[in-house]
């Protein structure tokens, strides 16, 4: 029974991280945890726990039916921007007003370079 659960879980992760389009390492990161874990997670020699399923639908942006809804596509509309605030959220006050500043920084240089 673990098993197939952990193989029912471990295809549901990779099918969201595949719809979001990032990488173990991504992920990790913004679960806090080792890319290695995360490809034991999909390929099911590992379980998630219940706490690391309810972070891994924050940074999916799905609610916990959602996931594991087998006929619902993944959001990938705000994938990506959930993935960006659980690695944010893992920061303190300052390292998050870096991190941002330095995005916004390099947003602006992107921008004045595309409009040469």
């Amino acid at each position: 029974m673990r098993q197939e659960l952990a193989a029912i879980v471990g295809k549901i992760i990779a099918r969201h991280r595949a719809a979001m389009a990032i990488t173990h390492e991504q992920l990790s990161l913004a679960l806090d945890d080792d890319p290695i874990t995360i490809s034991r997670f999909e390929r099911s020699v590992s379980l998630p726990s219940l706490l690391t399923i309810q972070r891994l639908c924050e940074i999916f942006g799905a609610s916990f039916c959602q996931f594991f809804a087998e006929s619902a596509e993944p959001q990938t509309a705000n994938g990506e921007s959930a993935a960006l605030q659980a690695m944010l959220d893992t920061l303190s006050g300052e390292e998050r007003e870096f991190a941002v500043d330095t995005l916004k920084r390099f947003c602006r240089l992107q921008s004045r370079q595309q409009r040469q």
